[in-house]
């Protein structure tokens, strides 16, 4: 009998191990890859070869986002802008972050961060100045047109032209050096 339960014993020994042993690929297969975490993460942007007036794309989280670098006269296009859409605090998934300027809907005037789709059915906004007349007419003062169905977007993100519902979000994001923008994380609070 002692034998019996030795060799019981045993098999069940190994065929627990076997187990474990076969089960380790199928675990690993529900882990994320690196290219997924990767993804999840945030995102530097370096801001010194951003000319005045380009807009620089990043992915970040499987999404567009769009870094523009302002000018003067683009600045100055938005105090003249009337908005369609006002700030809305009251919607937390698409209120402004507590840490931008709402007026320029940035924490540095000169660089805005947007998510770069559009809020209407997910297209990617292009930057149109002047060429945007011949678009959306000529009261245009440029900013980020859709391509899809001409919503029309300030230099601030915010909506001018319609069908899209709401501005351009903006998503988290930090300066790590006054150069240096990253993409997913709120500023530390001092």
């Amino acid at each position: 009998m002692y034998r019996r339960d030795l060799i019981r014993l045993s098999l069940t020994a190994v065929s627990g191990l076997g187990a474990v042993l076969t089960s380790i690929p199928f675990v690993r297969s529900l882990m994320p890859s690196a290219k997924a975490r990767a993804l999840g993460g945030p995102i530097e942007v370096d801001l010194t070869g951003l000319l005045p007036g380009a807009v620089r794309a990043r992915l970040y989280r499987g999404e567009t986002m769009l870094v523009l670098r302002r000018t003067p006269e683009m600045l100055g296009a938005i105090a003249a802008t009337e908005p369609l859409v006002l700030h809305d605090s009251s919607n937390p998934d698409y209120a402004d972050p507590h840490y931008v300027d709402p007026h320029h809907r940035a924490i540095n005037p000169e660089f805005l961060v947007l998510r770069g789709v559009c809020t209407h059915l997910g297209c990617v906004p292009q930057r149109k100045d002047a060429d945007g007349k011949r678009i959306v007419g000529g009261w245009w003062p440029g900013g980020f047109i859709c391509p899809c169905h001409q919503s029309g977007f300030d230099y601030a993100g915010r909506v001018i032209r319609g069908p899209a519902p709401r501005n351009l979000p903006i998503p988290p994001h930090r300066y790590s050096e006054p150069a240096r923008i990253v993409i997913g994380e709120e500023p530390v609070q001092t």
